[in-house]
């Protein structure tokens, strides 16, 4: 398969639905929080609650909902984020005088009530161990990857998306532009980055898709398979065990993040640049007022950055 892959945006029998993803989209946002939007709406509306109309809902009504998800053993942030979609449409149309029949935000209300749980920092995610990991990766495509997770913190999805002419590395940067929000970041590499890159181009599939990283078939490489090799090359190295459920004993693809971020602040990074190239979306407002030039944001990555040993 070449080109580019998407998901169905899923469209709603309620006008006020398919307006709210259409306006969303119109702005910007990016065709992963357009199907979380759209996904979770459909849910609601066409699966649990078929007779009930937007301006219907009622606090109690989300209150089942949530219930329902329960039952279905999600997790307390999961649960958050099915509301917050929720949420969303409802806060947005509030404010459109067209819907005059919306007047209030029972998912708000709701999701008020439920606090998130934010994990600790995993006991295994160390530099030390992201070395051992790399390391243990032999495949020269799971092994660039790895190392710009390692060296990016970037999210896997965002690793995952970059393509060919996102390749700036003879100046020492790459773009990474399915960033959560929406946005796009320009950010620094160093040579192991690099080097890594070029090896893997040289057994890379020979087909025109513009995604960088290809399965043998020329397929994009989805998150299971370098979630797999991550897993097993943390084994190999000891720094997990094998079926290991616990989080602050496990190492995944975004254990990596943490290592970066841990190891960035750790040396001294400025934050708004760390905030650059981690790509955080709550801080776009901020980027507008405090700008980050390329080359200084590349200047301080090299002074912070440490080797692989690769």
């Amino acid at each position: 398969m070449t080109g580019k892959t998407r998901e169905k945006i899923y469209e709603n029998e309620h006008d006020a639905v398919n307006d709210f993803i259409e306006r969303k989209q119109a702005m910007g946002r990016s065709r992963r929080t357009l199907n979380a939007y759209s996904r979770t709406l459909k849910s609601f509306f066409h699966e649990e609650f078929p007779d009930l109309a937007p301006e219907d809902v009622e606090v109690r009504h989300i209150e089942d909902y949530v219930g329902k998800l329960a039952a279905r053993d999600l997790s307390q942030n999961t649960k958050r984020r099915y509301l917050e979609s929720l949420s969303s449409f409802y806060g947005w149309a509030m404010k459109r005088p067209r819907f005059e029949n919306i007047t209030g935000n029972p998912a708000a209300v709701v999701l008020e009530e439920i606090p998130q749980k934010y994990r600790q920092r995993p006991d295994c995610a160390t530099w030390e161990n992201a070395k051992k990991i790399v390391h243990n990766v032999a495949d020269p495509r799971n092994k660039a990857i790895t190392v710009i997770l390692a060296k990016t913190g970037c999210r896997i999805r965002e690793a995952l998306e970059i393509e060919q002419d996102d390749l700036m590395l003879d100046d020492g940067f790459i773009r990474l532009r399915e960033r959560k929000g929406g946005s796009q970041t320009v950010v620094p590499v160093d040579e192991e980055v690099k080097h890594a890159i070029k090896r893997y181009r040289l057994v890379r599939p020979d087909n025109d898709s513009e995604y960088l990283f290809l399965s043998v078939r020329g397929n994009r490489v989805n998150t299971t398979q370098v979630q797999r090799a991550v897993r097993d090359a943390a084994v190999e190295a000891g720094v997990m065990n094998e079926g290991e459920t616990r989080f602050h004993r496990k190492f995944t693809p975004h254990t990596f993040r943490t290592v970066f971020t841990t190891l960035m602040r750790n040396q001294g990074m400025k934050d708004h640049i760390l905030q650059h190239i981690r790509g955080d979306a709550n801080n776009r407002t901020m980027d507008v007022y405090t700008r980050v030039d390329r080359n200084d944001a590349r200047q301080e990555y090299l002074e912070c950055i440490k080797s692989l040993d690769l």
